[in-house]
């Protein structure tokens, strides 16, 4: 489970820019749960995955993971138990490498290992077995350099990465929202049924009303770096429509997703 309590990170403090991003948020993600975070432009929804990540320090609060506290645990550390994928499909993928050799430094990573030990034939068999269920061909393309494939492939590939050892959290910010429509709904459905096989504890930031309802088992509505709405099995009986009507949202990329969403 995901305990974050009474957090707090505000940018500039005491001077005529402030800002307070978020403003003692209390949230708890039970284990294998699926939460979608949703809100605006400056909710705070990027800066509460920084500080779960570790890219950011808090200035007050406490995140425990499984019972362990982490709030002052270093990024480079929590990387171990904690898995990111960004929007930017060239994030978290090593172009100059191929396929198979940036699946080895995941591997490395999880496993806290240095890089010594080169790419074997067993750690391919892992490799293909696990991009296998991307259905995107990359099983087939391990020597392939990770900067020839196109932007999706590259995004599934950055999620294998981030999966190939179980994370105790998933984020997710905003990964699909850089691809073309076919290619977005791909990755989602890869994504889904990553999370499904290993049973993964994800917070998945977007602001695609669709994939909130359709692949979320809970919604949050973030604003003004709080938690306003909390939303279960309710989101079950409701459309974009709905979702978007019931918390006035009016961000631009938010309607467009509403727009394009069947």
């Amino acid at each position: 489970m995901i305990v974050v309590s009474g957090l707090r990170k505000v940018f500039n403090a005491g001077s005529a820019s402030e800002k307070i991003a978020i403003a003692g948020l209390d949230l708890e993600v039970a284990a294998a749960d699926v939460v979608a975070v949703i809100g605006g432009n400056g909710a705070g929804k990027s800066t509460l995955l920084n500080l779960l990540g570790g890219g950011l320090i808090t200035d007050a609060g406490r995140i425990t993971i499984d019972g362990a506290d982490v709030t002052g645990m270093s990024e480079h550390v929590r990387s171990s138990i904690i898995a990111r994928v960004f929007q930017d499909p060239m994030i978290g993928t090593a172009p100059s490498l191929t396929v198979g050799e940036n699946m080895t430094l995941a591997l490395m990573r999880a496993d806290g290992r240095g890089l010594r030990r080169a790419v074997t034939r067993a750690r391919l068999d892992e490799f293909r077995d696990a991009l296998a269920g991307l259905r995107l061909g990359l099983e087939n393309r391990l020597d392939a350099l990770a900067g020839s494939l196109s932007g999706g492939q590259r995004q599934a590939l950055a999620l294998a990465m981030a999966t190939l050892r179980p994370p105790k959290l998933l984020l997710l910010d905003e990964h699909t929202a850089a691809l073309d429509p076919r290619t977005s709904e791909l990755v989602m459905e890869a994504t889904a049924a990553l999370v499904r096989r290993g049973k993964l504890t994800t917070l998945m930031v977007t602001h695609n009303m669709q994939h909130a309802l359709s692949y979320a088992s809970r919604i949050v509505m973030m604003d003004a770096g709080r938690i306003v709405a909390d939303i279960g099995q309710e989101k079950n009986a409701m459309t974009v429509a709905d979702l978007v009507a019931r918390f006035h949202l009016t961000d631009d990329r938010i309607v467009l997703a509403r727009a394009g969403a069947r």
